[in-house]
């Protein structure tokens, strides 16, 4: 049985005559909004033709690295297409479109296909709401030694997987494949979770042992409560170029590094990171890597891309929030009318907003900074850079409804608000009426503070309200333009 790393959280298992394709992004970038697509990191070419054969196409879940309708289009019609029943509809739709035969599971019994059998686990209830669509996949072979494979995605591990595990329904699996998320941002440079609320006074310097808080979340408190440690533990993830000026790369997502420094500090288990194009067999009589010639690293732009991101440390460079994401808007007729939009669909969104994590935080409140708090306590600021404007409106807890907020100055909301959000006017429209994807700006033009956990602040509130899984019709807009302009290949 062989897993290959085909780049970010691509992967092809195989095993005798039989191939299975997980979450292919298989172009130089990935995105459903074509003017910002995003680059593959390391950078890499992937000969698709390689694929023709392919049995099963396997996708975990909605999200725009995981669901490429260019890497799709290139796919044979012939496979077998499988998603799991709670992903959205537009995505199911479009796979259709595509000239797929749809599969949908929503049990966890075997799918044989061919030298495999497939089972299919939805994600631990605990994970978080943006990504509780998954569905992770365990692959076993179906004659022979038992080699299993989990794949486990962005979310936590099933709690189903693990009784069956305890309960000897299926085999603890030789190999887990996790994902390292962590995508720290390096020092002066913020990233989509930042608290401006704490760290603005110090240019978002990050210090400490980062590199080892991931390795510790990703390959010991994630497989914490396993029943059973694996052989091999493979990490893949944050295969994605942020294109920021001086750097590119993200510090700590160089797998093979990480991984080398893992089995350094390991016993008993193999922590594996692959570049793309590698893979590792678990049939051999020792476990060994494996290389593919049809994918191929661009190693000279990839070294490159290290130094930059080297420099950019090393020189203590800084940067700033962007300005927009979208054209800004020119003259105050269009800001007018773009504002009074805004209106609408905030007060549209408040009692998404209350009933959220971040309103029944705020609600516990009673002081901030020393003093008592009012009814208004959540601020959305809104500017537009090019005309010098800002509007910012303040929820009221009591009524439910957002009023102008008179403060002007970003620090002043800091000092004056716990939870709030400061952003170009132009992107928070463009995400709500689906001419952008919310994954498009967070960490690029929106600055947010907030008391209490990261998860408890309205950049997590954005994912929920505005991504797929909230707002499956923003969503259904994106891809339909997205077919419109696409040329769907035939491939039998």
């Amino acid at each position: 049985m062989r897993a290959t790393f085909i780049g970010h959280q691509t992967w092809l298992i195989e095993h005798g005559a039989t191939r299975i394709l997980v979450d292919p992004l298989l172009c130089e970038d990935f995105g459903l909004v074509d003017q910002y697509r995003i680059d593959i990191y390391p950078p890499r070419t992937v000969d698709h033709r390689a694929l023709a054969d392919v049995d099963l196409i396997f996708l975990s879940h909605e999200h725009s690295d995981h669901f490429d309708i260019q890497s799709l289009n290139l796919l044979p019609r012939s496979a077998r297409f499988v998603v799991g029943s709670t992903i959205v509809e537009p995505v199911k739709q479009c796979i259709r479109d595509l000239g797929f035969e749809l599969t949908e599971v929503d049990s966890t019994e075997p799918m044989l296909i061919k030298d495999l059998s497939l089972r299919f686990y939805p994600a631990d209830p605990k994970t978080a709401f943006w990504e509780s669509r998954v569905t992770q996949i365990y692959l076993e072979e179906r004659h022979g030694p038992c080699s299993g494979i989990f794949i486990a995605v962005d979310a936590l591990i099933s709690e189903v997987f693990k009784t069956d595990i305890v309960e000897e329904r299926v085999s603890s699996p030789s190999l887990v494949i996790v994902s390292n998320n962590s995508r720290v941002s390096p020092p002066g440079a913020f990233q989509s979770l930042e608290n401006w609320g704490k760290n603005a006074a110090d240019s978002n310097r990050k210090t400490g042992p980062l590199g080892l808080g991931v390795l510790n979340s990703v390959l010991t408190a994630y497989l914490e409560d396993f029943p059973a440690q694996p052989e091999h533990i493979a990490m893949c993830g944050g295969g994605f170029i942020k294109r920021f000026d001086g750097f590119a790369a993200f510090p700590f997502s160089e797998q093979p590094m990480l991984s080398q420094l893992a089995n350094q500090l390991s016993l008993d288990v193999n922590v594996v990171g692959l570049l793309p194009g590698q893979g590792i067999r678990l049939d051999a009589p020792q476990e060994s890597q494996i290389d593919i010639d049809w994918v191929t690293v661009d190693h000279l732009q990839h070294q490159q891309l290290i130094r930059e991101l080297e420099t950019f440390i090393d020189d203590r460079k800084s940067i700033e929030v962007a300005s927009s994401v979208l054209p800004d808007l020119e003259t105050p007729a269009e800001y007018a009318e773009c504002l009074e939009r805004c209106e609408v669909e905030l007060n549209r969104m408040a009692r998404s907003l209350m009933l959220f994590i971040t309103g029944r935080k705020v609600l516990q409140m009673s002081h901030y900074r020393g003093r008592p708090l009012g009814p208004q306590r959540i601020v959305f600021s809104f500017v537009c850079h090019r005309l010098g404007l800002r509007s910012s409106y303040g929820l009221n807890m009591v009524s439910g409804r957002f009023e102008v907020e008179p403060l002007t100055e970003l620090d002043a909301l800091i000092a004056h608000y716990p939870y709030g959000v400061c952003l170009p006017l132009v992107d928070f429209m463009g995400v709500a009426d689906g001419t952008l994807q919310i994954w498009d700006v967070v960490g690029v033009s929106i600055q947010s503070w907030f008391e209490h956990g990261i998860f408890d602040g309205l950049i997590p509130f954005f994912y929920s309200y505005y991504g797929e899984n909230g707002s499956p019709h923003l969503l259904d807009r994106i891809i339909r333009r997205n077919m419109a302009t696409l040329e769907i290949a035939q491939c039998n």
